[in-house]
């Protein structure tokens, strides 16, 4: 197979990476393509500009002012080292042309390519989402044809003219499958490669949410919230309109990771803004119900997602992240009271509610627990340090 050249991998790989469609990939990329892509990144204007023009129209519905955006070197490595970890989830490399040898090396060559340096510039961050916001929404095709005499799977390729011909004749059935992230990149040789990757896109970790996604670190991404702009997107995708379930996935998984952030010992500040950014995604779902015909009535998000006791399979996080604004009324109140709630009288009234009926459904023994816990924290600073920048809901 003749090598690939930067413009190849970035038309067929990389631009349909950011703005969608089919993804192409090939045989495993080695370190000198890599060398050999990003020396040869200026002869490929045509294809660098499709890139960067789709990456600046991703940023346009995340941000009022996209940066200029320039496709740099990390991020071409980043693009090959993703690139190699769903070589392992190509049809090929499933035991017959790589292997197990192979896809060691296959592995710890793509962790080395996305082990960039740690970012936090906005620019590099917001370049970085960019490239990867796709990256939850991955999926292979998988093609079954059967018809009178056999049949035979195609896994993310199309099945040949020849097998789909005489449909009616040869009683030919076409049936397709999706094989999606947890599939693909969740896999034991290929989750340390995606867990290294996301650390360097952490707007893409907060933003996009899958069932098997690494664990999030909120010491990687709470930088993120201190940015009013990126903090509000961030808010708002956490609470998409949704079934209730999976409308809480995204808010009790940040809950999770801030429970064991508890368990660390992060700086004070960064407490203290996790803290308040969680009150307020909680404030946003109780005015999601300020329809409702009474301040006091029953919440019925709530009810769905608390209303079959601790042991009714609740995800992780779901419980601390309802009970922490409670908590916060007595370790911190400034930090549990998002700012603009109590200048309308009725958005304050569902507030109290929302929190006295979580208080109801998640116990009290759990926000004794959570209010110890912030207390280590947070409790010699509450009545002096001012509260986390938050933001007015609307």
């Amino acid at each position: 197979m003749p090598r690939p050249d930067v413009a190849t991998f970035l038309d067929r790989f990389v631009r349909p990476l950011v703005a969608g469609g089919e993804v192409h990939v090939s045989r495993p990329l080695t370190s000198v393509d890599l060398a050999r892509f990003e020396a040869d990144l200026g002869s490929a204007t045509v294809a660098l500009v499709a890139v960067d023009e789709a990456r600046t129209e991703v940023l346009a519905e995340l941000v009022a002012r996209p940066p200029a955006l320039v496709l740099d070197a990390d991020e071409l490595a980043l693009a090959v080292g993703l690139h190699d970890a769903l070589v392992l989830a190509h049809p090929d490399a499933d035991g017959t042309l790589v292997t197990d040898g192979m896809r060691r090396k296959i592995a710890a060559a793509a962790l080395r390519m996305v082990s960039q340096p740690l970012s936090r510039d906005r620019t590099r961050v917001l370049a970085r989402h960019a490239l990867l916001h796709n990256l939850f929404d991955l999926g292979r095709a998988d093609v079954t044809v059967s018809w009178w005499t056999g049949r035979a799977r195609f896994l993310g390729q199309k099945p040949p003219l020849r097998l789909r011909a005489w449909k009616g004749v040869r009683r030919v059935r076409e049936e397709v499958a999706r094989a999606g992230f947890d599939e693909l990149l969740a896999t034991p040789d290929v989750a340390p490669v995606i867990a290294s990757l996301l650390r360097r896109t952490p707007l893409t970790q907060l933003l996009g949410v899958s069932a098997l996604a690494p664990p999030l670190h909120w010491e990687d991404a709470v930088f993120l919230l201190r940015d009013a702009e990126l903090a509000r997107a961030v808010a708002y995708a956490a609470i998409r309109p949704d079934e209730p379930r999976a409308q809480i996935a995204a808010p009790a998984r940040m809950a999770a990771a801030f429970e064991q952030m508890l368990e660390r010992s992060p700086p004070v500040a960064d407490v203290r803004a996790v803290a308040a950014f969680l009150s307020h995604i909680a404030a946003l779902l109780a005015m999601a119900e300020a329809h409702l015909t009474s301040p006091a009535a029953r919440s019925p998000l709530l009810s769905a997602v608390l209303g079959g006791g601790p042991g009714a399979g609740r995800p992780r996080g779901l419980a601390a992240f309802f009970a922490l604004p409670v908590a916060l009324d007595r370790v911190a109140p400034r930090l549990g009271a998002p700012p603009g709630l109590a200048a309308e009288a009725a958005w304050q009234r569902r507030w109290l509610a929302f929190k006295s009926q979580a208080t109801e459904l998640v116990g009290q023994p759990l926000i004794d627990s959570l209010v110890a816990r912030l207390g280590r924290h947070l409790g010699e600073v509450a009545a002096v340090a001012p509260a986390a920048p938050a933001l007015t809901p609307s």
